[in-house]
């Protein structure tokens, strides 16, 4: 008997939400991690509307891979509390990135326009 069953994957990749280097251009000179911006409230706003919008699609979402980048993390953070549509944090594990060392001298900054 031949097996003819058809599996299927589906995967949703996206970016992180506005950040505020880009908001705030000079932010980058006062900050701790200037290679590491947050997120600002319209970014968390939109991936929060992500998240719901995402609840739509007609499959279920069975894992997040994210950056340690801490806009990834958050972005990730509202996306995952729209999906679950919770106000309960305990369902949603996040850690920051504080703990990640990233060698500076290693890191490319590039900027490209209009993305």
């Amino acid at each position: 008997m031949e097996n003819n069953a058809v599996f299927e994957q589906n995967m949703v990749v996206m970016r992180h939400g506005d950040r505020i280097d880009h908001d705030q251009p000079l932010w980058r000179e006062r900050a701790n991690r200037p290679w590491d911006p947050p997120l600002i409230q319209f970014g968390k706003n939109r991936a929060w509307s992500t998240g719901k919008t995402l609840r739509t699609i007609g499959f279920p979402i069975h894992r997040v891979i994210v950056s340690p980048f801490h806009r990834c993390l958050q972005t990730a953070f509202e996306v995952i509390s729209a999906l679950c549509a919770s106000d309960d944090q305990s369902l949603v594990g996040v850690e920051n990135s504080q703990d990640v060392v990233i060698d500076p001298t290693r890191v490319k900054v590039y900027s490209i326009p209009n993305l």
